[in-house]
């Protein structure tokens, strides 16, 4: 069997996927909160290149395949014409897939035109996953994200207006809790101007080693408590009224993994899961906070039920300790599950 090659990350949401690298790491790679793929420099692979993978593949998969993701982080610097042959070449080796997605970045889909983005939809890229992460300017700039509010709304524009499926990430916490309700309300305000069909969310987590996490020690970045990103959450969440999408908290970082469902019509029952969570006393919170985050607990609703509350509280307890102190053990937690 011939080696293929393949990058590191792809989405919860191809996890089933054939991974197919058409660019090494990633384009910017100056998001302050993302370790992925620091100290490495990103590349084009060749045409040339890409094709033999996919015969290795071919070859040790056959006709299994029934998507496909083409990585890395932003497969669409690649020049247009190198990115419809490869494209094409995907489904000719595996006619039975059935969707071919891949990441993109913002600014990159902002300069295309729309007759490059037209051309690589129609030789068969269908998704596009978007990491938008805040619809604010200044969260933007905090976070070195390198792209204007102004240029991811034309990106997402533009890739709809292309025909492709567009699926955008947003990261509760990401502006700490200075710029929090700025936020949620801007990036409410900006995916309403995307109609996407797909918002993703991924609780930001400060990293060790990341510019963040040198932020957070210098005193520039201060991290939402667990209490303050279902409070964003949910002011996000009422933002989206009137956006025909689909949500998904398909992330272990969130704490409500029930915040998922189709908008406009599940959003009165996804702003009452949050409610269900504020509306409870502290040491509730704080028991179903600790279970979420030591892996225990998979869900609010199950957390509500009379018999396993019991069962928590007789193994969890909070008496003595402050809330302090608690946001600092849910932060070590966190950082088990990055």
């Amino acid at each position: 069997m011939r080696d293929f090659e393949q990058g590191p990350i792809r989405p919860p949401s191809e996890a089933g996927s054939l991974l197919v690298r058409l660019s090494r790491n990633c384009s910017w790679n100056k998001c302050a909160f993302c370790p992925v793929y620091k100290g490495k420099k990103p590349s084009r692979r060749k045409v040339r290149e890409v094709l033999d993978d996919l015969d290795a593949m071919k070859e040790m998969f056959g006709d299994r395949p029934q998507t496909v993701f083409l990585q890395d982080a932003n497969p669409m610097i690649l020049r247009p014409g190198d990115l419809v042959q490869i494209i094409r070449a995907v489904r000719d080796k595996f006619p039975g897939v059935q969707r071919i997605t891949a990441y993109a970045r913002s600014r990159t889909l902002a300069r295309r035109t729309m007759q490059e983005l037209e051309m690589i939809h129609e030789a068969g890229l269908d998704r596009l996953h978007v990491g938008l992460e805040s619809g604010c300017d200044q969260v933007l700039d905090l976070v070195n994200k390198g792209v204007s509010r102004a240029e991811q709304i034309e990106a997402g524009q533009k890739a709809k207006q292309a025909g492709f499926e567009l699926s955008e990430y947003v990261m509760p916490g990401l502006g700490g809790k200075e710029l929090s309700e700025r936020h949620a309300v801007d990036t409410a305000s900006a995916l309403y101007a995307i109609a996407p069909d797909f918002i993703r969310l991924r609780t930001t987590a400060v990293i060790a080693g990341t510019p963040l996490a040198e932020m957070q020690d210098q005193d520039r970045f201060k991290a939402c408590t667990e209490l303050g990103l279902i409070k964003e959450t949910r002011l996000f969440l009422d933002g989206l009224q009137g956006v025909k999408t689909r949500i998904e908290s398909d992330h272990i970082l969130n704490l409500l993994m029930e915040i998922r469902g189709d908008l406009p019509r599940d959003l009165p029952s996804l702003l009452s899961i949050c409610d269900q969570f504020l509306d409870l006393e502290r040491e509730k919170q704080w028991t179903f906070i600790l279970a979420r985050r030591s892996g225990w607990m998979g869900s609010l609703e199950h957390f509500l039920q009379a018999d396993v509350n019991r069962e928590l509280a007789r193994q969890v307890s909070i008496s003595g300790t402050s809330d302090e102190e608690l946001e600092e053990l849910c932060a070590r937690l966190r950082m088990r599950m990055v």
